[in-house]
């Protein structure tokens, strides 16, 4: 398992759970605290400059984890169960445009608040969109030899596909060939009893990991249990990423350090 750290790409305007600011000042420190790869978060890379992003990652040497759509929703307010058609649109163009970005480096795409919330008062309507966007976008995707992926999120955030097992569920039904999962160990800790089964049956299909602590900061200024969750990962032989998303206290980096060494004091136990 390798470490990264999400970032916020120069298009993106709210604050994302991650680093922000010059690439150039921000991978080389990324790369001292002990971090392989960066997560992008991404509004629009049609605002962005790709050829200096691209540099900037071949120059530090860091590796794309996956690629975040947040700020999507955040800065745009696109979603898939949109009532207006023209956004609903709006946000199958964007991550087509994601997914050209993507084939830079050949990074699988998250579909987390983008997927939408589903209209209490039609959720047969929401869910028919959900899914023709996603079996738009993932077409696509697959085209272009690109993977897609689905992460649940709690309920404070939205109001389908919380669980791990929902989610797993969601994919095997619709059957689209390049749709995996992506886990965030702080979402399940709100709604998935007995996480370490949850990884488990999820290992088919588990294609990235998100690490906060309970308090949202790094690993190891919290109480969760990183030690039962990075063993079952070693378990089901997971050699992916396992991303930070997370806020921070007093000093980004230094904390992004003592995480990165807290981890790999985990890893490294035999």
């Amino acid at each position: 398992m390798k470490l990264a750290y999400v970032y916020g790409t120069e298009d993106t305007v709210a604050p994302v759970l991650g680093a922000k600011g010059d690439p150039n000042s921000i991978f080389p420190l990324l790369k001292e605290c002990g971090y392989q790869a960066i997560e992008p978060f991404i509004r629009d890379p049609n605002q962005m400059d790709r050829l200096a992003f691209e540099k900037a990652v071949n120059r530090f040497g860091l590796d794309i984890a996956a690629i975040g759509t947040g700020p999507v929703v955040s800065d745009d307010g696109f979603t898939f169960t949109d009532s207006n058609p023209d956004i609903r649109r709006a946000a199958v163009n964007r991550v087509k445009d994601i997914v050209n970005f993507s084939l830079l480096f050949g990074a699988p795409i998250n579909i987390g608040k983008l997927r939408g919330d589903i209209d209490e008062n039609q959720p047969h309507q929401s869910w028919k969109w959900m899914r023709e966007c996603l079996l738009d976008v993932c077409e696509y995707a697959y085209k272009k030899g690109i993977n897609m992926m689905i992460e649940p999120q709690n309920k404070k955030n939205m109001n389908n596909l919380n669980t791990a097992l929902e989610s797993i569920e969601f994919i095997e039904v619709i059957g689209i060939p390049n749709l995996y999962l992506m886990l965030d160990i702080f979402h399940m800790s709100f709604e998935d009893q007995a996480i370490s089964s949850k990884l488990i049956k999820a290992k088919d299909k588990l294609l990235h990991i998100h690490l906060a602590d309970s308090n949202r900061m790094a690993p190891g200024k919290g109480e969760f249990d990183f030690v039962t969750v990075l063993e079952t990962l070693k378990l089901i032989e997971y050699d992916k990423y396992l991303s930070m998303e997370v806020g921070y206290e007093k000093d980004r980096y230094d904390e992004a350090k003592m995480a990165a060494c807290f981890l790999a004091n985990i890893l490294n136990c035999k």
